[in-house]
């Protein structure tokens, strides 16, 4: 079961705040990276393009962590540490998660790829939140 997000830490996901995620590597060692995230009023979910190192990391070990810092008020963030609890493919809702996203994001409510591999499938990845540390 989840931790729900203390009421003091949801504007932090209503913004277009760039968050952290850490995933670890098959070595041992974090793997940190910019994503953007949401929170569905019971978890947090995030949203990945397949074939990525974060994408691998996750499915072979689902413990991850998430770091969000409000950019106007540094001394107001979250710190989430859970696992994958979920992993929801293309056609069972990725792709409406990530135009979702782009909407919150960019404002533009679908979302434009970039870069090599821009074309491939999306992965929603749904986060149990185990620990909640933030101030």
């Amino acid at each position: 079961m989840s931790q729900p997000i203390p009421e003091k830490f949801l504007d932090l996901f209503s913004r277009p705040i760039l968050c952290g995620i850490t995933t670890i590597n098959p070595d041992g060692h974090p793997h940190s990276v910019p994503v953007w995230c949401d929170y569905d009023g019971t978890h947090v979910r995030v949203n990945f393009r397949m074939g990525t190192k974060k994408v691998r990391n996750i499915q072979a070990n689902g413990a991850l962590c998430l770091l969000v810092i409000d950019p106007q008020n540094a001394g107001h963030w979250i710190e989430i540490q859970g696992r994958a609890a979920e992993l929801i493919g293309e056609e069972q809702g990725a792709r409406a998660h990530i135009n979702q996203l782009a909407q919150k994001y960019t404002g533009n409510p679908v979302y434009k790829a970039y870069g090599a591999g821009s074309s491939q499938d999306r992965l929603m990845v749904v986060i149990e939140a185990v620990k909640i540390n933030g101030a």
